[in-house]
């Protein structure tokens, strides 16, 4: 057997029976009658799979699409033009079209003009009826139209069924779009079940375990025939089981005939040997879609059963927030690759950023996964959950995979879609997921199979104790919110820091579902270092919490006594993804912030990120894989600042010099009474440096100067006024150690660092 056949043997047998889209049921022809010999057949040829596979490659790369496994023939096969018609002995008409694409492995159809009256039957299946789609009745419809899921094999068969009570009754189809699965048939060992790159993490393992009814709520979907992405069912204010479905901008085609897949994961932490059963709904109409934060919003149209999603697909429609404040972790739950369901973890704050050429700032999350996880093509328009489970993004694209671990991700942020500046129904969130204007800023999931609490205080969005703070001063703020459906009046916050809960703080107020109330906790002052703080609410109306899942926040920052924000201004050329940078100690040892690589884009992309520095000097090295720098052809060069709080450049790379090969340092100091001085001046120069001698300080600027010697801690131990451009100190006076030159002349005031030996 040859490598293709082996590979369609393998996925025809791991499909075997394994998918439901419709009520289930038999065709009515049977397992005799009217064989594949006597249907109608249409034969379509092979496309131009190398040419697809390059096209794939740069689509791939870009991340501006779905995750194309197949080939679209347009055509248009009904049962005037096409098909086999045969009566059976009670009256009962049965039509059949048997389609074959030729190599492929996978065929999934895509119908409209669908019109079936109350007792007429469509199925469609594979020759040998191993693996069944249908029955579909109207309610599977949205507007005649139909998109079904994948056939294994190379064939597939429609059958409509018309009993003879119906002859009377109009009953009309139309294959519009034929497509060929060619990823999957010619990449199967590389790219189909089973086979995404293998650091990818179950849902069901033991990571995976607190995150089960958002596991339920996700869901891969097929887009245009001939795509995956990802999506996840999302709650609304109203707790009523609406079918919207969150997903990405770039994943959008005409949703009319989209696929959606439930529950498609191993049942354990390990990859089965054959694919897991799976349930599928197909249809949905636009709500909103915004380009800007990569957001697409649709509502599911077909199978649905007193319009929502069966309760036996176990649904689950996940919480939100949508204040943008920044989560202390995050997971995101999706389809990699169109592989079975796989989960992502960071467990560190995430970073805002503008990625992905979006032309909005503060648009994307920016994520770098953690537990050797991450994502991949198929992924696309994923879920992006808080610590406090509760979407706050969709995924928009990046350089993550199994190869490249430390790129990071960007997701679209969901406060960023949720009601900005002139924007209505068509392009927000907020008309969908707030209908009835509440008000609400998060709310949380909505399991229809049980009933929502009464009483149900929770917690949210911890401020103030996040990051990195310049000052051992902090004052907490925590976000009470009521998800029950009681008005919440009163409840107990126990907080602390550092493993202690011992605080408390007596809330009293009124809020109705959903609402809100920011509570500020009493300022503590911490010692220096690393530090956790934790909130828990209780008692809500002097009652019983009914659900504790949402009840504790936590929170991880890092205290800097004494310490200056300091500010990196990055703007890229086209090649981000070449890109990267570590700050470090002036030694070189230890790096203390980092960045990069980022994404591909035709103009550029921007970063921003905030430093907290105690007295010292550091060393900001910018590295270009590539070897060019920040310059490429038909696009500005790169160039970045470090800036002070006071907006005074401490270091600087013009873009003149962003052909600086494959690395650039510079060095900058930070002290207590220097903070705010630049660094680098090349309007005076000393050496040498190191010096166990004199130094000698050159100035070009005319006039009087006043130069101060300083230590490391700021304490001015010389200060000596010269009107000469040369002036030599005697270092050997001065202890071995670090010292700083603080130069004041007709160009301003500057500072530069020296050591003693």
């Amino acid at each position: 057997m040859n490598k293709k056949l082996l590979a369609c043997a393998l996925l025809t047998l791991s499909f075997s029976l394994v998918a439901q889209q419709g009520d289930g049921g038999l065709p009515k022809s049977g397992k005799a009658a009217h064989t594949i010999k006597l249907i109608d057949k249409k034969l379509f040829s092979e496309p131009d799979i190398a040419a697809l596979k390059a096209e794939d490659e740069v689509t791939d790369k870009a991340g501006n699409a779905p995750w194309r496994f197949g080939y679209n023939n347009h055509t248009s096969l009904n049962m005037t033009n096409s098909g086999t018609w045969n009566t059976l002995s009670n009256g009962d008409r049965i039509w059949q079209l048997a389609i074959t694409c030729q190599n492929a492995l996978t065929v999934n159809l895509t119908l409209d003009q669908v019109t079936i009256p109350e007792g007429n039957e469509l199925y469609v299946y594979n020759p040998d009826k191993s693996f069944i789609l249908g029955k579909f009745s109207s309610y599977h419809l949205y507007e005649g139209v139909l998109g079904t899921e994948l056939i294994p094999g190379n064939t597939a068969i429609v059958e409509y069924y018309i009993p003879a009570r119906n002859m009377g009754q109009i009953a009309s189809l139309n294959i519009n779009t034929v497509t060929h699965g060619y990823r999957t048939a010619d990449e199967f060992q590389e790219k189909a079940f089973g086979t995404s790159g293998n650091c990818n993490m179950n849902v069901n393992c033991t990571d995976g375990a607190p995150w089960v009814n958002q596991r339920n709520g996700a869901v891969m979907l097929v887009s245009g025939s001939n795509g995956f992405c990802s999506g996840s069912l999302i709650n609304n204010t109203m707790n009523d089981g609406k079918p919207y479905v969150l997903t990405a901008n770039h994943c959008y085609s005409t949703p009319t005939s989209w696929i959606f897949r439930f529950n498609w994961q191993a049942a354990g932490c390990t990859n089965p040997g054959s694919s897991p059963t799976f349930v599928s709904l197909s249809g949905a109409v636009l709500r909103a879609r915004r380009t800007p934060s990569d957001m697409c919003l649709v509502e599911i149209t077909g199978g649905l059963i007193n319009n929502t999603v069966p309760l036996s697909y176990d649904p689950y429609f996940s919480g939100w927030d949508n204040t943008g404040a920044i989560p202390t972790s995050a997971v995101s739950i999706h389809h990699p690759d169109g592989d079975i369901k796989k989960i992502s973890f960071d467990d560190d704050p995430l970073l805002i950023s503008q990625g992905m050429g979006s032309s909005e700032a503060n648009s994307t999350w920016t994520v770098e996964w953690d537990r050797n996880t991450t994502t991949e093509g198929g992924s696309s328009g994923s879920p992006l959950f808080d610590q406090n489970h509760r979407i706050i993004g969709q995924l928009w694209g990046g350089g993550a995979s199994c190869s490249n671990l430390s790129s990071p991700d960007y997701y679209g942020r969901l406060a960023n879609s949720w009601n900005p500046a002139g924007s209505n129904s068509t392009n927000h969130l907020k008309t969908w997921l707030d209908p009835n204007n509440a008000g609400a800023t998060v709310v949380d999931g909505f399991d229809p199979a049980g009933p929502t609490a009464a009483l149900d205080a929770a917690m949210s969005n911890p401020q103030g104790v996040s990051g990195t703070l310049c000052t051992g001063t902090v004052t907490p703020q925590v976000t009470i919110v009521n998800s029950g459906t009681s008005v919440l009046t009163s409840a107990i916050i126990h907080y602390g820091y550092d493993g202690s809960t011992g605080s408390t703080y007596n809330w009293s107020g009124s809020l109705n579902q959903y609402q809100s109330s920011v509570v500020s906790l009493p300022t503590a002052t911490l010692t220096a270092g690393n530090h956790s703080f934790k909130a828990i609410v209780s008692n809500p109306n002097a009652g019983a919490d009914e659900n504790d899942l949402n009840d504790t926040i936590v929170s991880s920052f890092t205290t800097v006594t004494n310490g200056h924000q300091i500010n990196l201004d990055l703007s890229m050329d086209c090649y981000g993804d070449e890109i990267s940078w570590i700050l470090e100690d002036n030694t070189g040892t230890t790096v203390l912030y980092e960045g990069g690589p980022y994404t591909q884009t035709t103009g550029g992309s921007t970063v921003n990120a905030l430093f907290c520095l105690s007295n010292g000097c550091y060393k900001f090295t910018i590295t270009d894989d590539f070897g060019d720098g920040m310059t490429s052809s038909g696009c500005p060069n790169g160039f970045y600042t470090i800036e002070d709080q006071n907006n005074v450049v401490l270091a600087e790379l013009t873009a003149a010099n962003a052909n600086f090969g494959t690395t650039h340092t510079d060095d900058f100091c930070v002290s207590g009474s220097s903070a705010g001085l630049k660094e680098y001046n090349s309007s005076w120069k000393l050496y040498p440096n190191p010096t166990s001698e004199n130094l000698t300080i050159e100035i070009s600027s005319s006039g009087l100067k006043t130069i101060d010697i300083t230590n490391a801690t700021g304490q001015i131990i010389q200060t000596i006024q010269s009107d000469l451009n040369a002036i030599t100190i005697p270092a050997n006076t001065l202890a071995k150690g670090m010292y700083f030159i603080r130069l004041t002349s007709n160009d301003g005031t500057s500072q530069k660092s020296f050591v003693v030996k």
